[in-house]
């Protein structure tokens, strides 16, 4: 009899849990995004204002995004998709390069102006969506003198972020990260020779975890749109028939691969916007890699117009 008892609680355990939500299908945890490589020299991105907006935008979540956007700077480093720049203490680096520039701090290692390095493409958004109860259920069940209860309430965080392209300020791609929060209460109860004995205990899954997930789908939409870029370099040096790349075997060069160097000859702007909206290239040659390093390639260059290559000229893959 004891042994039946034991297995319809267990039993009846199991469809509580299910139905208060702690055991939660797999597909509903995590968004479908595999992080891709990408190949050609590291883009360089930096993480803009991240805000939150609508219903959820009250006292104690607007200073939300300050750390939502450190924490998706940290894991677009740990990722290595892209060279991260920092944008969010700007003014403090601003500061540090007028106490150079003043002579109030001295050295060789103090920031001077124009040595920032540029962010290609920015990443900005908003939390749209953060609730905790939406969703909620209980059971209760016992036998003997002994009770279980299970409750449970689960919401979703949403945030829609977009990558911009900030050399023209166009949007490369927006996209919407997803995941369910979940919380929980467990109380238990039974009498031991005629006194009652209980405990109640809450067990959240934290907004931390379901940012950290959010910000997991993220990165990988991030890396697949960085991958969508067409790949294109640009040259470091020319000395004496000699290209040098600035991508390696980190983004994907080889020994063989062939480059065509090419030059801006004339951009057409939008006089309106100043939208760029056609660039003439100039084809100057091709280069043929001869030898790879981790950040950088060089090989022996072929002309097709008069004029060397000069640092900074684009480098374009051929077809493999």
């Amino acid at each position: 009899m004891k042994g039946s008892t034991a297995r319809r609680l267990a039993a009846l355990l199991l469809a509580a849990t299910i139905s208060t939500g702690l055991l939660t299908p797999t597909s509903l945890r995590a968004a479908d995004a595999r992080p891709v490589q990408v190949l050609g020299p590291h883009r360089t991105v930096g993480v803009g204002n991240i805000d939150v907006i609508g219903p959820y935008a009250n006292a104690s979540v607007n200073g939300a995004g300050g750390p939502i956007a450190s924490r998706l700077t940290t894991k677009l480093v740990e990722s290595k998709c892209c060279d991260v720049v920092e944008r969010d203490d700007m003014a403090q680096m601003i500061t540090e390069m007028d106490l150079a520039k003043s002579h109030v701090s001295a050295g060789n290692a103090a920031p001077m102006p124009g040595s920032i390095i540029p962010a290609q493409f920015l990443i900005a958004g908003s939390v749209t969506a953060q609730s905790t109860a939406d969703r909620g259920g209980g059971f209760t069940f016992g036998s003997g003198g002994t009770s279980v209860g299970l409750g449970g309430s689960s919401g979703d965080l949403t945030i829609d972020l977009r990558l911009v392209d900030t050399r023209t300020g166009a949007v490369v791609t927006s996209f919407k990260v997803k995941r369910r929060i979940n919380a929980h209460n467990i109380n238990f109860s039974t009498s031991l020779s005629g006194a009652n004995i209980g405990s109640n205990g809450f067990f959240n899954t934290p907004l931390g975890k379901a940012l950290d997930g959010a910000l997991d789908d993220a990165v990988a939409k991030i890396t697949q749109a960085l991958a969508a870029q067409p790949w294109r370099g640009q040259v470091v040096k020319y000395d004496a028939g000699v290209v040098y790349v600035n991508a390696g075997g980190e983004g994907g060069v080889t020994v063989g691969d062939h480059f065509d160097i090419e030059r801006v000859g004339e951009s057409l702007t939008d006089p309106a916007t100043g939208k760029v909206l056609k660039e003439t290239m100039v084809d100057l040659g091709v280069v043929t890699i001869t030898n790879v390093e981790e950040k950088i390639a060089w090989g022996s260059y072929a002309p097709k117009a008069s004029g060397d290559p000069a640092r900074g000229d684009f480098v374009i893959l051929q077809p493999r």
